[in-house]
């Protein structure tokens, strides 16, 4: 590190070499006038120029002293610079270009250059980053939604759905681009089906033991435990299934050259996932069934579905998880999600075209299909998109 002794002696002698330099322009530029002499009532003769001494023109003479005046600017720069590095607390900011280096003389009879302002300071505090640089203009990235129809997996009917992509370009390639999309889907389907649930056979068997020890039940059998008196265990059910796609590893090829119509082809690998649930609440009423089957009795009890009934409609009937047995009911009053699912591993490929509206705005179709792992996993996608480019 260098001494505050010396770091003045520097600083003083870069100080005296900008003011000499300074002055020998000051003197250079002067021009010379006749000088007269008083003495005992003379005039002193001017001095004769020596022969083939010209005088500089008017625009000569002015591109001497730009050129002066340019070295002047340099020198002060360079100045600057030494001051800086001489400061303690400047010498720890970035010392910026200065604009008055580097240029060359103007061509003669040029104006002079008006002097440069001095660059600013650095700030010391938080600098934003360069962020969506206006200056790229479009860099071919898309953003966008879809909806519309899809088939199901395991053997579901067809149902609804929807959500959106993010198209980021990768590279060019012949006749088109390569780009990286990133896609996300909710479907949803309704199915009438048949489900046998374990549990209610369990609950007939011991009603009915109940009721044949009580004597009610004359011929005990085992066709009678399984299907009476509550509604047989195998009953319609409606299912209702959602299936979430995130695929985040697609490669989309992307035919460039037709102009607004741009067709593509896509393909990757994905994540599902599958929730469902199977509801009994309209094949399923045990208050209907055991008041019938009470009043059929040898001894009737007309109110039996009435004493037993709703207990057990709160423990077999509703959205059944595994088509075995709703949720508690202390959780059903609270409105928590139930149903059965899982994460599944797959991928998908397909194709579509979208049409450009405008540089920002096009519309398209997009076709795809999905096979996640397991038995009767696929299904596919027919939807509508929309999307925004920038």
């Amino acid at each position: 590190m260098l001494s505050e002794k010396v770091k003045r002696s520097m600083l003083t002698g870069s100080v005296l070499l900008v003011v000499a330099a300074i002055t020998s322009v000051a003197v250079f530029a002067q021009t010379a006038e006749p000088v007269q002499v008083a003495a005992n009532n003379t005039v002193a003769p001017l001095a004769s120029k020596p022969a083939g001494d010209v005088t500089l023109p008017t625009s000569a003479l002015q591109a001497r002293i730009d050129a002066q005046q340019q070295e002047i600017n340099k020198l002060s720069a360079l100045v600057e610079r030494l001051q800086a590095m001489l400061d303690p607390v400047a010498s720890t900011r970035p010392i910026l270009p200065n604009a008055r280096i580097g240029f060359m003389p103007e061509p003669a009879g040029s104006p002079s250059p008006s002097p440069s302002p001095s660059p600013a300071t650095a700030s010391s505090g938080y600098t934003a980053p360069r962020e969506l640089l206006p200056d790229i203009g479009h860099i071919g990235a898309e953003v966008g939604l879809f909806e519309g129809v899809t088939s199901n997996p395991y053997k579901d009917n067809d149902g609804f759905g929807a959500g959106g992509f993010i198209d980021l370009p990768y590279k060019r390639v012949a006749g088109g681009k390569l780009s990286y999309e990133i896609m996300i889907d909710l479907q949803t389907a309704k199915t009438s089906t048949i489900s046998t649930s374990g549990v209610n056979a369990l609950v007939n068997t011991a009603l009915n033991n109940y009721l044949y020890e009580a004597g009610d039940l004359v011929l005990p059998s085992v066709l009678g435990y399984l299907t009476g008196p509550l509604p047989t265990y195998q009953q319609p059910v409606v299912e209702r299934s959602k299936v979430m796609t995130v695929a985040p590893v697609l490669l989309k090829y992307t035919i460039t050259k037709m102009g607004r119509f741009r067709p593509y082809i896509v393909g990757g690998l994905g994540t599902y996932v599958w929730i469902g649930s199977d509801n009994n609440s309209k094949s399923f009423n045990a208050v209907t069934a055991l008041n019938t089957y009470g009043a059929s009795l040898p001894t009737p009890i007309p109110t039996l579905g009435t004493l037993y009934g709703p207990l057990f409609n709160a423990l077999l009937q509703g959205s059944q998880i595994g088509g075995l047995a709703p949720a508690a009911p202390e959780l059903i009053a609270r409105g928590v999600p139930h149903g059965q699912g899982n994460l599944l591993f797959g991928g998908q490929i397909g194709g579509g075209a979208e049409l450009r509206l405008s540089p920002k705005l096009s519309f398209g179709v997009d076709i795809r299909h999905n096979q996640m792992e397991g038995k009767n996993a696929g299904f596919n996608t027919f939807s509508f998109t929309e999307g925004l480019h920038w």
